[in-house]
């Protein structure tokens, strides 16, 4: 299946439930052409990557431009990504190809975040949903990576697992999906999400990503999930504290996506700015999605 902005848009407000309430005030959004019309207003600016300064593998048009004077003026740059497939020194080399000028210290991935969390957790073995290139065997963890469960010795290896780790949705099907239901309906046991994001652009539309498969998850199993990424608490803390001592007053988060990006921004104190001509809004309208998810932003813009 290939989704729709519309279909994204849909599939996030029926699961709202599960993300967090909104608690900051209500705002008047201010359209703006691009950022550039609001940059002096901030000193530390947080990126979305997908639909904000890439998709997929391409750059989207202005943002390393945006990207290379905002920090040519003193500013500092922050891309926060809810990418997990690709360790960290990966997702750096990809975007210093596509042009952005950062550091590793200046990306902070969903990925990231679990990696810090695992060694606090007990002894485990993890079943791990990925891709062979996401190179799972990175991971400060002993895991291993979901197979084919037609073969008998790869049920039997995800059944005796001690919890799920929802890495990448890269090569992940219908019939690996069920078998996944299957087993934690014999055997319930912890799942982490390491991206929660339901889609993500990419060149040609848009792709499923492990928040949705973990959603499917939750409403056949009922089993206990922790999210890792936007808009979640951890992935916001990460940032600010990476971006100390700029004030929250003085940070702009920059995503596409009202439930994630905005979302999350808002509700950790950080002005927000929603584009709209890339990511996971293009051609809906806008006013409506905002109406009706009642997630509002700060400022809108068509790219950055």
């Amino acid at each position: 299946m290939t989704p729709s902005p519309r279909w994204a848009f849909e599939a996030y407000q029926r699961i709202r439930f599960r993300l967090p309430e909104l608690v900051s005030e209500s705002v008047t959004p201010q359209q703006v052409p691009s950022l550039e019309a609001i940059s002096d207003r901030f000193d530390g600016f947080i990126f979305d990557a997908f639909g904000v300064l890439n998709a997929g593998n391409n750059a989207l048009p202005t943002a390393v431009a945006r990207f290379q004077d905002l920090q040519s003026k003193g500013k500092h740059c922050l891309v926060l990504s809810n990418a997990a497939s690709a360790p960290q020194q990966e997702l750096v080399r990809k975007y210093r190809n596509l042009g952005f000028p950062i550091t590793s210290d200046q990306l902070i991935s969903s990925r990231m975040l679990v990696s810090d969390a695992l060694p606090s957790e007990p002894r485990r073995t993890w079943a791990i949903m990925a891709p062979t290139s996401a190179h799972a065997d990175q991971l400060p963890c002993h895991g291993f990576v979901i197979g084919d469960l037609k073969a008998k010795p790869n049920r039997e290896r995800l059944d005796n697992a001690d919890a799920i780790l929802m890495l990448s949705a890269q090569g992940w099907t219908r019939e690996l999906q069920q078998g996944l239901v299957h087993s934690l309906l014999l055997r319930p046991r912890p799942v982490w999400v390491a991206n929660p994001d339901l889609v993500a652009p990419r060149e040609n539309g848009l792709s499923l990503e492990p928040g949705y498969y973990a959603h499917h998850l939750m409403d056949a199993t009922g089993v206990d999930t922790v999210f890792f990424g936007k808009p979640f608490n951890n992935a916001f803390d990460a940032a600010k504290s990476r971006l100390s001592p700029i004030p929250t007053s003085r940070l702009l988060m920059v995503g596409d996506t009202l439930h994630t990006d905005i979302l999350g921004g808002r509700n950790s104190g950080i002005s927000t700015m929603l584009v709209t001509a890339h990511g996971a809004l293009k051609g809906l309208d806008v006013n409506a999605c905002i109406a009706a998810s009642e997630i509002v932003p700060d400022f809108i813009g068509p790219e950055i």
